[in-house]
This record gives C-alpha cells, structure tokens and sequence, in this order.
C-alpha cells in the first residue's frame, strides 16, 4: 500500500525536475545566442560614476569641446571653440595647446584620433577649407592627410567629421558625402560605402565611428537616429536596438569599453546609450544639467582600454567629463 501511494510522488518529482533541467537548458542557450552571460549583466557596479572634470578651469579652460581621443596617459581633446588641438594628462593636468593653423581664421576643429605610432589625427575646417591634420604625440605637425605612400592620389574625404584608428585602418565619417571612408595608415583609399537617405546602410549625417578587433564598424547616424553596424568589407550587419520608450534622438561618439559594450552618446537626451555589441540596450548614465555629475549636449566620447576610464566631450559645460 506504501509503494502504491509514492509512485505518484516520484512521478510529479521527476517532472518538476525534467522541467527543471529543460529551462536551465534553455536559459543557457538563451544567453549563449544573445552573447551574454551573467557576469557582464548590469550592475550597480557596472553602471560609470562621475570621477572628476578636466578643462573647466586653472591653466587651461575648454571652449565648446567636439571629440576626444586617449593614449599612453594622455588626452587630446578638439577644443572646437578655442581652435585649438588641447593636451592634457588624463587626471586632468593642462599639457599643451596647438593652434592647428596659425594665422589662419576661422579655425574650427571636430574630430581626434591617435593612431597606434601615436600619431594624432585631427579633422577641422579652416575656413572654407576641410582636412584632416597629422601631429605626432607631442602636438608638432607631420603632414596632411590622406596621403598615399607611393604618391598616386586617393579619394580624400568632402567633410571629414570623426575619425578613429584601429586595425591599422583610418576610419572616417564623411558629412557632405553621407558615407564612411576607411584608409590604411599610408594614406590609401581601402572601401567607402554608404549614401544619402534612411534604409539600412544610409546615412544621413553619420557622425561617431568605432571598429572593434574584428573588424567590425558602428556608425552613430546621427540624423537617422540610429545605430549601424557593418563588417570590415563594408556590408551592412545589423542595427542596435533602442528602447521604445527612450529612443535615440541624436548619436553622436560612439567608444567600446573593455567588456565590449558599447557607448553612444546621445548630444539631445544629455546622456550615453549603453548596448552590447549585437545591439542590445543594457542602460543608461547621466542626465541634463551644469553640475559635475551631469552634462549638457555631450558629443564624443572616448575610454581608456587600460583602466576604463570614460571620458566625454561635454560641450555646453566647456569641459570634459570623465567616468569610470
């Protein structure tokens, strides 16, 4: 009589342990497809806090600041309003400022990059003018680029807006021709792709630019509102995917962290956009205003690959705001 009555209890226990058993597998392969797992989950510890601010006052005060770029300790920032291609340490300690141009007006940097020589590469307009201007670390100019290194001529960009260096590439936006540019380190013309309009693989005003190791290209197209991501070959991949109710409004930088998510930021919602690199949406940091956690019409963003460290160009603060 005693078996008779546990033969149903063994039963419901091996169902709720066959359900069991089945969800943890599905929950598994859930993650594995969406390539996260639990230990790059938002956190509490995971979500950047305001550190300090750097230009915003002593020897050197930031005008309106467009872009920023880091390597070795450093940070090269276009100091848009001042003209100026400003150097400070990454704690905040004024360098040095190079006037890009001298005795030239109208002198309007936008976009900074160093490459992996430590050569520095700034996009600006000098009055009617558009180019992308090589300095080596310590600000001295080199020479104008693109330059081809057997001295046969390249397509240079109609105007160049932000640039980045990785994968021994050049990538650059282009907002008169509404298309991305990438050129080896030689100057070379390697693939464009893109034009004008709003499907998938278009562009209207691409803005932020960022390869991963793999290749891999993410575009802020800002006027679209969208994110774009491509292959190293150019071909469309995929969109990152925005919060219905807390949708893009205007990408601008774009930068990839050292767990792969990446951040966009958002120059009308005064905040940054985190989302994995599929596309995912993870969160958000900062909200609008002039104290010195907060920003005001943020646009480039750049992180430190050795210690994490966020920094933005936070323009209307004339400063940049750094995170970690």
């Amino acid at each position: 009589m005693g078996d008779i009555n546990r033969r149903p209890f063994l039963l419901i226990f091996l169902l709720i342990a066959l359900v069991g058993t089945t969800g943890i597998l599905f929950y598994s392969i859930t993650n594995y497809r969406d390539g996260e797992t639990s230990k790059t989950q938002p956190s509490s510890k995971t979500r950047p806090s305001y550190v300090l601010s750097i230009g915003s006052k002593n020897n050197h005060r930031l005008r309106a600041p467009l872009n920023v770029a880091t390597t070795d300790n450093l940070l090269y920032v276009a100091d848009s309003d001042n003209g100026l291609l400003s150097i400070f340490s990454q704690t905040g300690t004024f360098k040095s400022s190079i006037n890009p141009a001298p005795g030239a007006q109208n002198v309007y940097p936008l976009g900074v990059a160093v490459d992996q020589k430590q050569r520095v590469y700034l996009t600006l307009t000098v009055g009617s003018e558009n180019k992308i201007m090589v300095f080596n670390a310590k600000g001295s100019f080199l020479y104008e680029f693109p330059k081809s290194a057997n001295g046969t001529s390249t397509l240079p960009p109609g105007k160049p807006m932000a640039v980045f260096s990785a994968n021994n590439r050049l990538y650059v936006t282009d907002i008169l021709d509404h298309d991305i540019k990438v050129y080896n380190l030689d100057g070379e013309l390697v693939t464009r792709f893109g034009r004008p309009g709003s499907a998938k693989g278009e562009f209207s005003y691409p803005n932020g630019i960022v390869a991963d190791t793999a290749g891999y290209i993410y575009v802020s197209d800002s006027n679209n509102g969208r994110v774009q991501v491509f292959d190293e070959k150019g071909e469309f991949s995929h969109l990152f995917i925005v919060p219905k109710k807390n949708p893009l409004a205007l990408p601008r930088g774009i930068a990839i962290d050292k767990l792969g998510w990446v951040h966009v930021v958002d120059t009308l919602r005064h905040q940054v956009f985190v989302f994995t690199k599929q596309g995912k949406f993870l969160f958000t940091y900062g909200k609008f205003g002039t104290r010195k956690d907060t920003l005001s019409y943020p646009n480039g963003v750049a992180i430190d690959s050795k210690t994490g460290a966020i920094f933005i160009a936070d323009k209307m603060n004339n400063r940049v705001s750094v995170w970690k």
